[in-house]
């Protein structure tokens, strides 16, 4: 399927399929008794927003149909500023600072297409992306109990770096314990 598949950004139109396929990895996530997501966020809000930015990306079947979603944030992420990790690459916290690195976030693949090869095709799109945009790495953090993420990302090539706290999620999060990950680009 993954070569199927065609990693472009999402359309306005599409924010609800992209928020069902949020809820999706949600329920994947909650399977493994893990407190990330359970509180509300992501949210359609959040996907809106991804898509007004140029942000949120799908990958889209043969068929036409939406398969699963990323996204894939330039600028700096004031979570990775806070946090003390020996990133890869530079780290500046300059608001208005240029970054090394894009982030993903949000990622998830539709409970229809898990195993198919969804989410590696969508890290290969973004790696190309980041190198198209002069961007030495991807970075991307996750639960630590989310063995499921950590193995794909170890595979995919991402280094773990350290664990982190979030400083910014409270009102939407009970668990703030984050993995750090980077991949050169």
């Amino acid at each position: 399927m993954a070569s199927m598949l065609q990693v472009r950004p999402a359309r306005a139109e599409e924010a609800e399929r992209v928020a069902e396929i949020l809820e999706d990895g949600k329920r994947t996530i909650a399977q493994f008794g893990i407190e990330q997501w359970q509180h509300g966020y992501p949210n359609i809000e959040s996907v809106k927003a991804d898509i007004a930015t140029g942000s949120c990306y799908v990958a889209e079947d043969a068929d036409g149909a939406l398969v699963g979603t990323l996204a894939l944030l330039s600028g700096i992420d004031p979570e990775y500023c806070r946090a003390r990790i020996a990133w890869l690459t530079d780290n500046p916290c300059e608001q208005d600072g240029e970054t090394p690195y894009l982030a993903i976030h949000r990622s998830a693949t539709a409970a229809e297409a898990l195993g198919r090869g969804v989410m590696g095709a969508m890290f290969t799109a973004a790696e190309q992306i980041a190198h198209d945009r002069g961007a030495l790495s991807i970075r991307i953090d996750t639960h630590p109990g989310n063995r499921a993420m950590r193995s794909f990302l170890t595979k995919q090539g991402f280094t773990e770096l350290k664990a982190f706290d979030l400083t910014q999620k409270g009102g939407t999060e009970t668990d703030l314990t984050r993995i750090a990950y980077e991949k050169l680009v």
